[in-house]
């Protein structure tokens, strides 16, 4: 400034306006410093950033665009994020070079270190519309999840049976692979997760090692004869020539015991006949209307220099409009909790249906380890159905004095004593 105004001058304003001119002239009009818009490019290696203090001394940052000198921008379009308390606490997210490797939109955890391997990567949208989710280990913070969903999440892909769907795992190792289904029905009773199967080899699970459970038997659904009463657990039962379960002994051609604790059920089709599972349909609660407040902003005024501002006033909701939503939202929350209510009493019926058809099977150790309510026994006898009265009841018998007839009607062999005194037998083969 110096070279340009000197004592006793009397151009002052004439080079007043000469600088006004080359100012108005750009590139620094791009950037007015009232309001606007930023405009034209960055001719050097630079970064427009733009930095406030947020609340209770919190840097809040937006980097507008990073300048590597070179042709076009190949550093960082635009991020934004606050850092933390221990230098990872910062969330930068920016759109790369579209036409490098970095085409995108990408999520950082920022580091201690600096440059972009400071900046370890934790999710990213690809060109293609691919969604990238990692995670990385913190400081003294163990293993952050991989992927955490809050709330129900479907994944849809439009492919046909046996075509694959996703992969979880190691890098390129999966553990995990989802393929396509045929879309079959589900088991009606509550579990924790469901599987169709292939439509050409009819598999749901193939494991390539073992399937491992907290049960000890295998047990299959029986239907119940019409005269059989509740079964308890370990139980000695009945099974009828219709392959029906019976507590009484006139009609029994064989014989076997109610399993405890079962590790695999089949002939779980036994709730096939109540259709599908009612499905949701009162879906998300409403959310509260905001009410929309004046906005004023600052727009240049035609034929004034220096340039001068108008403030221009866009008008929030009126007291009509505030009562109107209120009235649409309490319209729409009515509207939910009697969808709600109809669902759980949808639900309700399903289930009370459901036990019904519950009550009609039970599960019966085909094969496996199962406590038999048979007292006084000792490990290696086996234990052989009897009448009692018109029931059944068992009674342990000694290897060495064991006929053939009981051995054939035997339900198992005793293993050990549970520690209220019942058998705890190993199921024989029929």
């Amino acid at each position: 400034m110096a070279s340009k105004f000197t004592a006793g001058m009397k151009n002052v304003v004439e080079v007043l306006n000469q600088m006004w001119d080359a100012f108005a002239a750009g590139p620094f009009n791009a950037l007015p410093l009232t309001g606007g818009a930023l405009t034209g490019p960055l001719t050097s290696t630079s970064t427009i950033t733009v930095t406030r203090t947020g609340t209770a001394g919190i840097i809040e940052q937006l980097a507008l665009l990073t300048n590597s000198g070179g042709a076009g921008i190949s550093g960082t379009a635009i991020r934004f994020g606050y850092p933390g308390t221990n230098g990872y606490g910062s969330r930068i997210v920016g759109a790369g070079d579209p036409t490098g490797s970095s085409a995108g939109y990408t999520a950082f955890e920022t580091g201690t270190g600096g440059g972009a391997s400071g900046y370890p990567e934790v999710a990213r949208i690809t060109e293609t519309g691919a969604v990238l989710i990692g995670a990385k280990t913190l400081e003294n913070s163990g293993q952050l999840d991989l992927l955490q969903v809050h709330g129900p999440m479907r994944i849809s892909s439009p492919v046909s049976s046996g075509a694959f769907i996703m992969a979880a795992g190691y890098r390129n190792s999966p553990s995990f692979l989802l393929y396509g289904g045929d879309g079959g029905t589900f088991n009606q009773p509550s579990a924790v997760m469901y599987l169709t199967k292939a439509e050409v080899t009819a598999r749901s699970i193939s494991a390539n090692g073992t399937v491992n459970t907290g049960g000890n038997d295998y047990a299959e659904y029986i239907p119940k004869s019409a005269c059989c009463a509740a079964v308890a657990k370990g139980q000695i039962v009945g099974i009828t020539a219709e392959n029906t379960i019976a507590d009484q002994w006139s009609p029994a051609v064989m014989f076997a015991i109610k399993s405890t604790a079962p590790s695999f059920v089949g002939g779980d089709t036994w709730s096939s006949g109540l259709g599908p599972r009612p499905q949701p349909q009162a879906g998300s609660v409403p959310t509260p209307p905001a009410r929309r407040d004046d906005v004023i902003e600052q727009q240049p005024l035609p034929g004034t220099e220096p340039q001068e501002y108008l403030d221009v006033v866009t008008p929030g909701d009126t007291d009509a409009e505030w009562s109107e939503k209120q009235t649409a939202y309490a319209a729409a929350l009515a509207a939910h909790a009697a969808a709600a209510q109809h669902d759980a009493e949808a639900m309700a019926t399903f289930e009370a249906a459901l036990e019904v058809e519950r009550q009609k099977v039970d599960r019966i150790a085909i094969a496996g380890r199962v406590p038999v309510n048979v007292m006084g026994a000792r490990p290696g006898d086996y234990i052989v159905p009897v009448q009692d009265g018109e029931g059944i009841a068992g009674i342990a018998v000694h290897a060495d004095d064991i006929t053939m007839a009981q051995y054939r009607r035997a339900v198992g062999r005793v293993i050990s004593i549970e520690p209220d005194g019942r058998a705890y037998v190993m199921v024989k083969a029929v």
